[in-house]
């Protein structure tokens, strides 16, 4: 016996599972379930053995998935920079050139990473491109494109507060994916943004169509949640707290924290810190409020400094592309300059023709530059014109340009209406009571009532000016 241990003993240590295409498909599936059950780490460290497997193998698909799934890992993460890193890195595999499913996930994955940074226009184009693109695949892949562009796309409307908008996505994306074969992931889909729906009729005042919905749907989502129960505690919460029942309100809030840590959902945990602090001020509870209030702000914190090196890296990387066209084209006209000079006359004349026409087109890819790196210094205008216009998206870009303006206000008086703090962003706009006014449709002197009334709820001096109040108030 110890004989036939000494002779199969090397074999043992030195067999190893063979590294095939078709063993890496089958670990990349595997890795998948990680992904479903919210094992996030375990899924990263799973992609990058399987990325480093197929690099050694050169075996392109794998080394594009490895790609792409650590690209969506990282960004669902906030690590926006190292996502973006890692979907270029997709894009120009050669898997990626002749894969056209693949270059619509790669265009899904990019709409994510616009979306986690706040660049919800450039998010929409993205999935509207993957609903276009997905005609070209076969019928039930097209579908489960669709479905899930649409419901992302509803997901962008809600956080821009376009509701109206936002349901249409959601039920055309679900009805697509109730046509769809039913598998136990899209069972979880179906229940995760149904109970999203609901969310939607909370926010528009409609408490009995919300109720009845979730309990048909309670008993269900119980059993095909798991972790991402944290949706049901989160509705429950938001439906009592209209409700005024304060005390529930809080208690399935808190229920679903650590349900979404387990996820590491941490946008719904700002969001379920920032709740439970309001309904904590509206109890008169201001020390809990205040603590809960801190661990907003500490995520809120985190996600925009995440934010801004991937944003900035972004325009950049626009800026580079046109900046490397106009180098592409200078070298092109220095080629053709070369070869005029040893070609007859004819071709001369050929040669300074072009070159003509190419430095037009240097001329315009350089004011196309120069316009997309002042479109940096233009928020302002745009917030200003937004405000003009009566524009509905004037608060969300408002906020996006000056973040801690309303976080501010709210501090003082955390009971300010939107309408109000409406108001207090075009005083620092310093625009005039009559431009006020004009903007907003009422009487000139109702601007000075809303003034007084800001001066009472707010503590600003009768003395102090308000307008010099509202710009120090911001940079406190």
């Amino acid at each position: 016996m110890m004989k036939f241990f000494i002779f199969f003993f090397p074999l043992l240590i030195f067999a190893q599972q063979k590294i095939t295409p078709q063993y890496i498909d089958a670990e990349y599936d595997k890795a998948e379930t990680f992904r479903k059950e919210g094992k996030y780490n375990e899924y990263v460290k799973k992609n990058l053995i399987l990325l480093k497997e197929s690099r050694k193998t050169n075996y392109s698909k794998g080394i594009a998935l490895g790609y792409l799934h650590l690209a969506g890992s990282y960004s669902y993460a906030k690590d926006y920079k190292k996502g973006l890193e890692y979907l270029k890195l997709a894009r120009n595999e050669e898997y990626a050139d002749n894969n056209p499913e693949f270059q619509i996930l790669i265009k899904r994955y990019l709409g994510f990473n616009y979306y986690n940074m706040g660049l919800y226009q450039e998010a929409i184009t993205a999935f509207k491109d993957v609903i276009s693109l997905s005609d070209e695949l076969p019928a039930d892949t097209s579908k489960y494109f669709k479905s899930a562009a649409y419901i992302e796309m509803g997901i962008v409307y809600k956080d821009q507060n376009k509701l109206d908008s936002s349901g249409l996505s959601l039920r055309k994306g679900l009805t697509i994916l109730r046509n769809r074969k039913i598998t136990s992931e899209s069972k979880v889909t179906l229940m995760i943004y149904s109970l999203v729906l609901i969310e939607i009729d909370v926010y528009e005042n409609k408490i009995d169509s919300a109720e009845i919905k979730l309990k048909s749907l309670e008993a269900n989502a119980t059993k095909i949640l798991g972790n991402y129960n944290f949706q049901l505690y989160k509705v429950k919460g938001l439906i009592h707290e209209h409700k005024k029942e304060y005390d529930s309100a809080i208690s399935y809030y808190q229920q679903a924290i650590p349900l979404a840590k387990n996820v590491k959902n941490v946008t719904q945990i700002q969001w379920l810190y920032n709740a439970i602090s309001n309904v904590y001020q509206k109890t008169g509870d201001k020390d809990s409020a205040e603590k809960y209030f801190q661990k907003y702000t500490t995520i809120k914190d985190s996600l925009a400094n995440a934010k801004q090196p991937a944003i900035e890296n972004t325009v950049k990387e626009l800026v580079n592309q046109k900046e490397n066209e106009i180098k592409t084209k200078s070298k092109f006209l220095v080629y053709i300059i070369w070869i005029g000079a040893f070609g007859i006359i004819l071709f001369i004349l050929l040669a300074i023709k072009r070159i003509r026409r190419k430095n037009k087109i240097l001329d315009v890819k350089e004011q196309e530059t120069q316009a997309l790196n002042k479109k940096l210094n233009l928020a302002f205008e745009e917030v200003v014109r937004l405000a003009k216009n009566n524009d509905p998206e004037f608060l969300t870009r408002f906020q996006e340009v000056y973040p801690n303006f309303f976080p501010k206000l709210l501090q003082i008086e955390p009971q300010l209406q939107n309408s109000e703090l409406k108001f207090c962003a075009l005083l620092f706009l310093n625009f005039s009571s009559k431009d006020i006014a004009t903007y907003t449709f009422v009487q000139p002197q109702s601007i000075q009532t809303r003034k007084n009334r800001l001066r009472k709820k707010l503590n600003i001096p009768s003395e102090e000016d308000i307008y010099i109040w509202m710009k120090n108030i911001s940079s406190q």
